[in-house]
């Protein structure tokens, strides 16, 4: 384990492990989605081998996710396909969704990058950052909105 934690830096950059001093403080949901603290925002899970991305629609399957696996390590949600994936980490240290990793009990697996645990945390969140960024993407949308109803 390497004791970091999901850092979300802007809407156009990849999720990312880094120093949890430096991250969102997120929160699990009685519904099962991870969401980023005091936002709309969900940890969605995008295709097979693609990066895991933030949502605010966050009722359907790819926003769901389960602790899977005798340690309770694997995060596992399941595509609009139904086929189920679990967070991991690419060779960037970004996090990416793959195949879940070693549940057929193999000795020679080694699921450690997919290992990802969800801890409470008593530290404060701050909450201009998280809207800075919320208008940061509004903003976007809405440029992106006036760029498209422009033509």
């Amino acid at each position: 384990m390497t004791g970091l934690c999901i850092q979300w830096k802007s809407p156009f950059e990849p999720l990312v492990l880094g120093l949890c001093s430096e991250a969102e403080a997120w929160t699990y949901t009685p519904q099962n989605t991870l969401t980023i603290k005091g936002t709309y925002f969900c940890l969605q899970a995008n295709e097979l081998g693609q990066p895991a991305k933030l949502g605010v629609i966050c009722s359907y399957t790819n926003s769901k996710w389960e602790t899977i696996s005798d340690s309770k390590m694997l995060l596992s949600s399941k595509l609009e396909d139904g086929s189920s994936v679990c967070l991991d980490i690419d060779s960037n240290n970004a996090i990416v969704t793959n195949t879940c990793k070693c549940l057929n009990r193999n000795s020679t697996c080694d699921p450690g990058s997919q290992w990802f645990k969800i801890i409470d945390s008593t530290r404060c969140t701050s909450a201009t950052k998280s809207s800075v960024r919320i208008n940061s993407i509004f903003s976007f949308m809405a440029k992106n909105m006036l760029a498209i109803s422009s033509w």
